[in-house]
């Protein structure tokens, strides 16, 4: 019997590497070790349950990572914008440097993605052509010109993932898959008053700084990360993908939603500022995002990149199923929103 490949997938627990984690165990060609800080968390025991190696690693602590890659063919990495720019300790932290939460929140995500870098390519011998699988996203201040240099969560994974390892790692990036994930579907949780606001007159109205007919990518991120990285994986390496499960307007999600829910709709494009304000308890939850979207609307979420996408591997020969907005939007329970 031959030996199973090892795929090592960082974040196991979180949203995006769990789903990864689960699909590579369907496969028995593969060993799948979870990195995780906490190895005994629920999470974790679920994983070891269907058949993970669990490990724990810190991203903070590039060691522990080498470690953890040891006979690697495989890695999965994706970064944690949003876990740092929440903590309080971190915000605190920020203050105390007399920087914004948003910048400290880029530097630890660099940082992290620095040291998964550095690690990956002490194993790059081991890995397969197409070995070092990356979760990132478009450079909002390359694709500008300079003009968005704020965009903090997008430029803290691209100035690692591609620019770090083309820089540094030249045989690393030879085995590279740069994966960019659309917006995750389930983002109306931390927006509501920007998805779905409800109105005077009882109809939700969807308020974003984009134009309503613009084509946006909208991911099922626990759902489809999985599969669509599995499907890259068969891929030749060196190239870049947009993970989502339909490229569709904020003016059809509106519509698709209040079709299926059986209430009226309607889309508002917004200033920046509304978004701020839309954006209720957080000013700098609000900036971040509400730059996020204006640059969603010019040059785009994608930052003008041609980026292949799950038809495209489809093409190639390889399955790819991914759900579509539609499809979600039928199998979510929406009762908390319309009891707004």
């Amino acid at each position: 019997m031959a030996e199973k490949k090892l795929i090592c997938v960082i974040g196991a627990t979180g949203n995006q590497g769990g789903s990864v984690a689960r699909r590579f165990l369907q496969d028995s060609r593969f060993a799948v070790r979870a990195l995780t800080r906490n190895p005994g968390s629920p999470a974790a025991q679920a994983l070891k349950d269907l058949g993970a190696e669990v490990v724990q690693a810190e991203l903070e602590d590039v060691e522990s990572l080498k470690s953890a890659f040891q006979g690697a063919n495989i890695i999965f990495s994706v970064t944690q914008y949003w876990e740092p720019f929440f903590r309080p300790d971190c915000r605190a932290k920020a203050a105390e440097l007399g920087i914004s939460c948003r910048k400290y929140a880029y530097d630890v995500e660099y940082r992290q993605g620095k040291n998964i870098a550095d690690a990956a390519a002490t194993v790059v011998d081991s890995l397969d052509d197409n070995g070092f699988l990356v979760s990132t996203l478009s450079h909002a201040g390359k694709a500008t010109s300079g003009k968005m240099t704020e965009v903090y969560h997008f430029d803290s994974k691209a100035d690692i993932f591609p620019q770090y390892v083309d820089e540094k790692y030249p045989e690393l990036a030879k085995k590279m898959s740069c994966i960019h994930t659309g917006y995750f579907n389930t983002s109306h949780q931390i927006l509501p008053n920007s998805y779905f606001q409800k109105q005077p007159d009882g109809s939700f109205q969807m308020r974003f700084p984009v134009r309503e007919n613009r084509p946006i990518p909208h991911h099922d991120v626990v759902g489809d990360t999985g599969n669509f990285v599995y499907a890259v994986s068969q891929m030749p390496p060196g190239k870049a993908y947009m993970a989502a499960g339909s490229i569709v307007s904020f003016g059809e999600y509106i519509r698709l939603f209040g079709e299926h829910n059986n209430v009226p709709v309607s889309y508002k494009q917004v200033t920046f500022d509304d978004m701020v304000a839309d954006t209720l308890g957080d000013e700098a939850t609000g900036i971040e995002v509400a730059n996020m979207y204006v640059y969603a609307d010019d040059p785009g979420y994608d930052g003008g990149m041609e980026l292949l996408t799950a038809e495209d591997l489809r093409k190639a020969g390889i399955d790819c199923p991914m759900t579509t907005l539609e499809e979600w939007i039928k199998k979510q329970d929406w009762s908390h929103v319309l009891a707004k």
